[in-house]
């Protein structure tokens, strides 16, 4: 296993646990089971529909607070090779999200009851959104503890 792997663990049932964080995330986001965006509601009622199906098996899903999202990106390779299955980093084109382009999570974390935290990969810098806006590049990436 390579260094900058250690800590994530790619298991047979569709999840990757992080020992370091004590955390099992999806390998697959909110884009990719659904193949579009969501907004704050969309991404809350996906999570909600995740866990009444048992989603992977588990019925304990939420969203991520913006550290467990934070250290889920904190080694860029290791997110693209794991999470996205690529090699090396593509081209940035405006209209490849899902090759690797910029694309944003949904965290727990509110601010003023209408607003919500999202965190942004890569980077890892986080932004403050009204929660009814539907922006292009929000997703879901579940998180459960492990």
């Amino acid at each position: 296993m390579v260094e900058a792997f250690k800590n994530l663990q790619e298991n047979d049932n569709g999840t990757v646990t992080d020992s370091e964080e004590d955390l099992q995330w999806p390998i697959k986001d909110s884009r990719k089971e659904l193949g579009k965006w969501l907004n704050w509601d969309e991404a809350n009622a996906y999570v909600k529909a995740c866990n009444e199906q048992k989603y992977l098996g588990h019925d304990d899903w939420r969203l991520p607070t913006k550290s467990e999202v934070r250290s889920l990106l904190k080694n860029e390779q290791a997110y693209r090779v794991i999470f996205l299955k690529q090699t090396k980093k593509p081209a940035r084109s405006v209209a490849n999200y899902q090759a690797g382009g910029e694309t944003s999570f949904w965290t727990n974390e509110t601010r003023f009851d209408s607003y919500a935290w999202k965190c942004y990969f890569p980077g890892a810098r986080e932004i403050c959104v009204e929660q009814s806006v539907s922006t292009t590049g929000s997703s879901v990436r579940m998180v459960r503890d492990a």
